[in-house]
């Protein structure tokens, strides 16, 4: 695993995951003429209130 993760890093990760979605559109038939692609992700830690009374 350390090796195809040590060989994806030295390909470029952009690149990577710029191909991966493009080909599967294109296998898929997905019209180009407009896309949207974020590779960006959301993480939330923490603790968090579970009653009704807590503030979010």
């Amino acid at each position: 695993m350390g090796r195809i993760l040590d060989k994806l890093y030295d390909a470029g990760l952009t690149e990577i995951f710029i191909r991966v979605p493009l080909s599967a559109a294109d296998r898929f038939g997905v019209k180009m003429d407009s896309f949207h692609l974020d590779s960006s992700s959301f993480h939330v830690h923490g603790n968090y209130g579970t009653g009704s009374h807590d503030e979010a």
